[in-house]
């Protein structure tokens, strides 16, 4: 084998992992403690929901306005919202009483204000 099919066959998973830590926030899970309202929530708040970003909380929005949501279940409504989406927010979503949710502080927000990031990995040469 050649050094550079060696080498290529190294960066693939390397590559994985370095691109694993971009991924979008509202897919991957979000530390999150209390509840949010549905049917009050403003827009950034149904944002905390693991799964829903900007465009779905829109949506959400929208769908209460001609019709308040009656249980979680009625989420199902929301195009793109499947079951195993509102099974991972279920704990954390409510249609009636006050939202009480917070993020919960992670690694991420940790790290002192202007603590320089580590630099991206050169990409390797072809």
């Amino acid at each position: 084998m050649s050094l550079k099919k060696i080498l290529v066959a190294l960066a693939f998973p390397a590559l994985a992992i370095f691109l694993a830590g971009f991924v979008p926030a509202s897919v991957s899970a979000k530390a999150l403690e209390g509840v949010v309202n549905i049917n009050t929530a403003t827009p950034k708040e149904l944002t905390m929901l693991p799964g829903v970003g900007k465009a779905k909380a829109e949506q959400i929005v929208q769908y209460r306005q001609t019709k308040p949501f009656g249980s979680v279940d009625d989420l199902k409504s929301i195009p793109g919202l499947g079951a195993k989406r509102i099974e991972a927010m279920r704990p954390h979503v409510v249609v009636d009483g006050a939202t009480t949710a917070k993020r919960l502080a992670t690694k991420k927000d940790a790290a002192p204000e202007g603590a320089a990031q580590a630099p991206a990995p050169a990409a390797p040469k072809s």
